[in-house]
This record gives C-alpha cells, structure tokens and sequence, in this order.
C-alpha cells in the first residue's frame, strides 16, 4: 500500500474550506454537543406548536385541537368507532371554545396554513398511519400490524410539544389492540416493517451512537487511558474528536489523507481552530488553518508600507485539533506539547492496523518510532476492526509500563440498522448456513461470527427469515430455540436481535437433521442477481427461442457498464481492485464504443492536452511573476521555501519594473484566456453512459426488467471541462468521466483526485474504481461494491472493504458482489496468526524495529 505522507497541496486546502450540508451540520452540533451530556436527544420534526412558534398552554392545545385535527379525528370516529368497538378512544376533554389570547391567534394567521400535511406537521404523520392502521384492522388485513408497530415506534420520538389529544388517542387506540399483536407475524416478515420502513430512519430521533457515549464518558478519566474503539464504518468515529476537542486538545493521526482531510472540513464548518502536519520534518513544517491564527509576521518598508505579511505558524496556543500523517506526528506532539500540558492532550489514532497486513512496510518503523517517542498519556486507537485484547498483550502491558497508573479500555460497538448482502459470484446470497454440510464447521461458523458481530450487517434478512421459519416450522431446532422463547414484546423487534436470534438457532439444530436442512435450503436457494440473457455482449437482442437459461460460471452481473448496469441501483457503485488500470481497460472496452467514435473523442483530447501543455507553462511564467512581485508567502509552504521561491522568481524576472511586471502578467492571462476557451468538451452518446435511457433502451429494454431504481453520473460540462484541462492523467480516464466512471489510485494528479472526490462526494458518479489505498476510510455514500479477483485480503482487511458500502443514513437496496468465492471461506472462518495482531504487538512497544521497505 502506497500511503503517501506529504504536504497538502493548494487544493486539498480549497476543498477543505466548502462548507458541509445543514444535515452533516446537525451532526456535528449533536457530537459537540454531545460531549457534555452524552444522553443529548433531540427530534427536528415539527409538531403543530413548533411550526407555529406560539407558547404552549392548555386552552391552545384545545383550540389547536378543534381548528387543525378535529375533522379528522371525527371522521376516524365516524368510520371505524362501532365497527372496531372503540369509541371510547374519541371522548375526549377539550373545550369547544378555549379563551386563548389574541396575540397568539394573529400569530397563527400569518402562517400559510394551507400548506399544512404530515411532511410539515408530525401530528398529521401519525393520524394519516392511524388512519391505515384502523383501515386494516377493519378490513382483518394482517398488515394493520405493520402500521401498529410503525406507530409505537414514532410516538416514542422525542418531539417538542405534541398535542396532547393525538397523543393520548393513538397511546389508547394501542394499547386496545396490544392483546392482538402476533409477535410471530413481526418476526416472519421484517423485511416490510423494519428494513423497508423509510417513515422509522427518517423520523427517528438524533442521538449520540452508544459507542461515542462510551467514548465521551471514559475519556474523562483523569487517569492515564489507552481506549480501543472499535465501532462499524459509517457511525460516526471519525467525527468523533469534534466532541472530544470540547475539553481536551486532540492530535489526530491518519494513515490515509483523505480521512484527515475529511474531519477537517467538520472541523472548520464547526468553528474549530485546526492545523495540519502533513509530511513534516520539524514543528516547523506545521500549518495553522485561519481561525487557528493567533499573530503574524509583518515586514514594512521605509516609510511603513507592509511589503510582506504572513501567518506565524510558530504560535499554536488556539489549535484545537492538529491533523496530522503518520510521518509527522512526533514534531506534531512536541508542537502541541509546547503550548498544552501533556494531560490535556488526546492522541487519536485513526485505523492504526494500517499496513499490519504486511509482513514489512515502510510506515512500520515510523509507526513504532511514533510509539516509543510518544509522550502523550492518553490514547485512542480507533478502527472497526482491531485485535482483541488477549491477542495484544505485549502492547497493553507496554502501555501500562511507560505511564503509571495506565489503564485499558474497550469499546465495541455491532450496529446493525441495515442490511447489506454479500452475493458470491454466482449471484446467489451467501450466509452461514448455505456454507458447509458439515454441521461441525457450522458451530465454528457461528462461534467466528458471535465473536465478531459485525458481520450481522451483512446478513440478507429475507434469507434469514426463511432459514430461521423453515427449521422452526420443520421442527429441526431445539424448543429453547423457537421464536416464542426470545420475543416477548415489540421492545424486542428489531434487526439485530433478529439477525442474533437467526445465529442462535443456526447453533441449535438437531445435529442427525443438519444434513436435510442444508441440503433442502440449497435446494430452494434462488438466485439474488439473475443474468441479462435479453441481449448479448454487443447488445443485440436474443430471440426468445435462443435464450439460455444463466449458466453458474462465476461472471454474475459482472457486465456494468452495459447488459447488467440496471442492477447498480439506488446510489454510486465502488469496484476495490489491485489493479485498477486493468479494470478500467475491462469496463472501456466492454463499452464497446465505436471506433469512429472512439477517434473523435481522442483527437479532442490529444487538441487538449496540445492547449493544456501552452497553459501549464504560461501559468508557471504567470506564478513566478506574482513571487516576484508580491513577495507573498502562502500558508502551504514553509518560510525556507518560500523565501527559495521568491528568490528563484526574483532572478527569472531580474531587470523588470513593477510596471514592466503588471503588462507581462495583463498579458499572460489574455493568453491563457484565449487557450482555456480553446479547451473543448468531448461528449459521449447517452447509449454509451451507462443507464442513462437510451442506454437503458438497448441494453434492458425488456419488459420483464425493472430499470426504475437504476442509477446513472451526473457529470455537468463544467466537470468535463476541468477533466480536459488536466494534463497529468491518461486519456483512459478521461473517456471514464465521460461514461460516469471516476478512478480512485496513487498517482501525481492532485487535482484529478480533488474533482473526482468533490463528484463522489456529491454522488455524482456512476461507478469509482478504486485500489486498496481507498479502503480504508473511503466517506463516500456506496449502494453496491465489488471486491476483485486480484485483492489479497486479511480479514480485517476485508471487512473494512465491505464496510464502504451502505454508509448513508436510510436503508436502500445493498449488494456486495464477491469476484471470488475464496474471500468467503477470509470472512466466514476465523483467521488463524491474524498479521495484524503479531505486527501491533512488535510495532506498539519499546522495541525497537527497522522496516524492510517493499519493493
């Protein structure tokens, strides 16, 4: 893994400076917030009051009450009151005509009423779900249960001021019909009143994770603390030094850029004051961002004029957070000890089992410098897979030997709110019960997977449903076993005690009825990704008479970028691979874009990059002129090399007059205006993007194939135009761009990098091909990823790879596509001399290593 550890560049600063969304806003606030009182919860939904804005008393309740929910209160009366036998529910106390102030009443009037709705109003939420509820249950249509367990859920929500004759209408009406719950029926079909449920992600309250309240809480140990916190990607640990930078000042060190990068931009859209240490030699290299600034160094000439001003970066007695790589976090630790006292300082180690899947690497004797040097007492090693704490006893004993008093702490968190299948490459569902007729290797199964519950968030439920009814239906399972046994309540309904119960019955099978249960369900299994066999690979339709039926041949859904792009749904796709250039070659060719076509794309990029090369060297004559004319340093570089800068640039442009100066620069951006507008935009036909519709057209146009879900790019002229005028990347991936493609891999172009993750972060690619530098803490929202053939995985590894699909906060449709079907046996089974935990226990201890750098 080539993790490079320099300088941040002149647009890594530019993207950490745009602001993020009001919803990644409200998170932030919640973990700052949170820190304080870690059982912060808070519902942004409005009730009537709220929207309102008008105080709340009784005589508004009742006047609320009779003007906005009367009619259709009474016209649930009305309808299902004698039928249901519940007009008792209906008698309420609320006076006709409450006395409420005028005041208030030309408050009221000034809102635009019409637009009121359940979207709006959550009292109008609950009385449209109460209104199908009793629809159903007058009709003796089962399904009035999903609309009871719905409406449990959402009037538990923390929201301010509900009215209080809803309130207590709905709580009446559930508790009636409680004694007709069948928590069976829950159980059997989960699929449609959790996983599909969008009303339960989309109301429920904001609240701290369990593990960042574990977190917060423990790090308020005045004692000397190395906390191991493992959590699931997607849940918040990155974000989580914002809380903790409440009270102590936090140096955050990560492998990966991107991740610093990443809580850089929450950091300052949160007002923190930060600085970077990036490819550091000396506390000297290290960057104050603006609001970290505390004084400057200023130059004047003779009569008082500032001729030079930049920021002292030598005074960080404001940074809150240094962010900071691997490489720099000595200097960084000695930067902020200058200023902090060792005590109030929180070293977070951000995935630090990063390259322990080699046996040698180049980070290792940094990493264990970074160790052994360390000063600070409280540490943090944050990852959603780390070694388990019998398994690193060297370290911890290390730990608890340099500073007294030490302790260790563990933190491990197995959320599980979605389901995101694995589908081996067959497009069959893989699960632990499909994966061995010995019964013997299915306990060891269930024994790994118990032991490292985060798998659950990668178990279909609908498979699980089925296996778990199917054994309890057959009698194959012990009577402790069955469903009665382990729900009582609704309490008890939700996915991850389902999916745990699913693992409890797995281990308590009749073990003489193994074999007919394994070879019955393999019997049944139906295939999750079926074969387009409409077209062929030019695509072609295949006469009805000469379809086959899909052959198991290991190449399910593998044709993306035409014949099986409809089944990428939802949201962006990420395809992890060694070899990134050859699956891009794959994915161009397999296009199969006309040669006629492919020529006119080329010799418009090969007339770019004839314009891109003018430019680049105009704007390096256009740079050297400014150094020489502004004498002006930027926050990026160090004074040494500023000063180099402006010498070279002042010898260059020796002789000229700042008036000669100015007509050369007017001059030079004439020039590079006339070439940039000369820079032109080469576009695809829509039948070579996939799933745009006349892709679509002819690729799946037949009618048994849903391509309503099917997701396509969104890539404006604009990014288009910024692709072309790049001049360090190859044309491959160029053509990429255009079909929605973006490349995720170690190589010069910053800029590159910078446009494809602005795009992945606004989810407008259609497909990243990504090496394996990205799997670790890659923040992008993925529907679907693909594990290549040529990864080599740890199990650590490999869990982190899955763990970048379904980051985003509401349950869509998930897939993760197995290239080969060995990395199931990696996942499945415990790993044996894990290298993760032999290189932790040699890399954090007093010892001292010298790294063997790959070739």
């Amino acid at each position: 893994m080539n993790l490079t550890q320099v300088k941040l560049a002149k647009s890594e600063w530019d993207t950490i400076e745009v602001p993020i969304s009001s919803s990644e806003m409200e998170i932030s606030n919640l973990i700052k917030s949170g820190y304080s009182n870690v059982n912060i919860k808070y519902n942004g939904h409005n009730s009537l009051f709220t929207f309102l804005k008008i105080p709340v008393s009784d005589a508004m309740t009742d006047y609320l009450f009779n003007t906005y929910f009367g009619e259709k209160i009474n016209k649930l009366n009305k309808l299902y009151s004698e039928s249901l036998n519940i007009a008792s529910v209906f008698k309420l106390s609320v006076k006709s005509k409450p006395q409420v102030k005028k005041a208030d009443l030309i408050r009221i009037e000034q809102n635009d009423m019409t637009k009121l709705n359940s979207s709006v109003v959550y009292e109008y939420l609950l009385i449209d779900i109460l209104n199908q509820l009793l629809s159903c249950k007058m009709k003796n249509n089962n399904t009035w249960q999903i609309h009871y367990f719905t409406l449990s859920k959402l009037c538990k929500n923390d929201i301010l001021y509900l009215n209080s004759h809803i309130n207590n209408i709905i709580h009446n009406i559930l508790d009636i019909f409680e004694a007709d719950i069948d928590i069976s029926y829950f159980v059997e079909n989960p699929y449609d009143f959790i996983e599909k449920n969008t009303l339960l992600l989309k109301y429920e309250d904001m609240k701290l994770y369990d593990h960042q309240k574990q977190l917060f809480t423990l790090v308020k140990n005045p004692n000397p603390k190395l906390i191991l916190y493992i959590a699931p990607t997607g849940t918040g640990k990155t974000l989580s030094p914002i809380g903790i930078s409440e009270q102590y000042k936090v140096i955050f060190v990560c492998a990966a850029r991107h991740v610093g990068l990443a809580l850089a931009k929450f950091a300052i859209s949160s007002n923190k004051k930060i600085a970077f240490a990036f490819g550091c030699g000396s506390s000297g290299d290290i960057r104050l961002h603006y609001f970290a600034v505390k004084d400057f160094i200023v130059k004047r000439n003779r009569h008082g004029d500032i001729i030079y001003k930049k920021v002292d970066n030598s005074v960080g007695d404001k940074v809150e957070i240094m962010i900071c790589d691997v490489k720099s976090y000595i200097p960084a630790m000695h930067y902020m000890l200058a200023f902090n006292d060792k005590e109030n300082i929180i070293t977070y180690f951000d995935e630090p089992t990063i390259t322990m899947d080699y046996e040698s690497h180049p980070l290792h004797e940094t990493i264990n410098r970074n160790w052994r040097e360390n000063l600070i007492p409280n540490i943090i090693l944050s990852s959603a897979t780390l070694p388990k704490l019998h398994e690193i006893n060297e370290t911890l004993a290390d730990f608890k030997c340099r500073f007294d008093g030490g302790e260790v702490f563990n933190i491990i968190s197995n959320d599980c709110k979605k389901s995101i299948p694995i589908l081996n490459n067959n497009g069959y569902v893989v699960l632990p019960h499909y994966l061995s007729e010995d019964y013997a290797e299915i306990l060891r199964i269930v024994e790994h997977c118990n032991n490292n519950l985060t798998l659950l968030r990668y178990f279909d439920l609908s498979e699980v449903i089925k296996f778990i009814m199917f054994v309890e239906n057959n009698e194959h399972i012990h009577k402790n076993a069955k469903i009665e046994r382990h729900f009582g309540t609704l309490n008890d309904i939700n996915m991850q005690n389902i999916k745990t119960h699913y693992l409890r019955v797995l281990g308590k099978i009749l073990p003489d009825r193994w074999s007919i249960v394994y070879n019955e369900l393999k019997r049944l299994q139906s295939k999750r990704l079926i074969s387009n066999e409409t077209v062929d690979l030019k695509g072609a339709e295949i006469p009805m008479r000469d379809r086959k039926e899909a052959v198991d041949n290991g190449s399910s859904s593998i044709y993306i970028t035409t014949k099986d792009a409809y089944t990428l749904t939802d949201g962006p796709t990420i395809f992890l691979a060694t070899d990134v250039e050859k699956v891009a070659r794959f994915y161009i060719n397999q296009a199969d874009i006309p040669e006629h076509v492919m020529d006119y794309i080329m010799k418009k990029i090969e007339s770019n990059n004839i314009y891109n090369k003018q430019i680049t060297e105009l704007e390096h004559k256009l740079e050297d002129l400014l150094e020489s004319k502004n004498s002006k340093d930027i926050c990026t570089d160090s004074s040494k090399e500023a000063n180099s800068l402006l010498k070279q640039s002042s010898i260059k442009n020796k002789g000229l007059s700042d008036n000669d100066k100015d007509i050369k620069i007017c001059k030079i951006n004439t020039d590079l205006d006339a070439l940039r507008v000369l820079i032109k935009p080469a576009k695809l036909n829509e039948t070579f993007i996939p799933n745009t519709h006349l892709h679509l057209q002819k690729w799946a146009s037949e009618v048994s194939i849903d391509t309503s879900k099917a997701f396509t790019c969104e890539i404006s002229e604009k990014n288009i135009v910024d692709i072309m005028t790049l001049s360090d990347i190859s044309n491959s991936w160029k053509i990429l761009l255009l079909m929605g493609i973006g490349v995720f891999a170690q190589h010069t172009s910053i800029a590159y990098m910078e446009i494809m993750k602005s795009l992945a972060d606004q989810q407008k690619l259609y497909l990243i091909i990504a090496s394996s530098d990205y799997i670790y803490g890659t923040n992008y929202q993925f529907c679907h990823g693909y594990l290549s053939k040529d990864l080599v995985l740890t199990q650590e590894k490999m869990i982190q790879a899955l763990g970048r699909i379904g980051r985003g906060n509401i349950q869509q449709n998930y897939t993760i596509r197995l290239r080969d079907n060995a990395q199931i046996t990696k996942l499945f089974w415990e790993e044996m001399d894990k290298p993760e935990v032999k290189n932790m226990n040699i890399l954090f201890s007093s010892q001292v290593i010298t790294a063997t750098v790959l070739p």
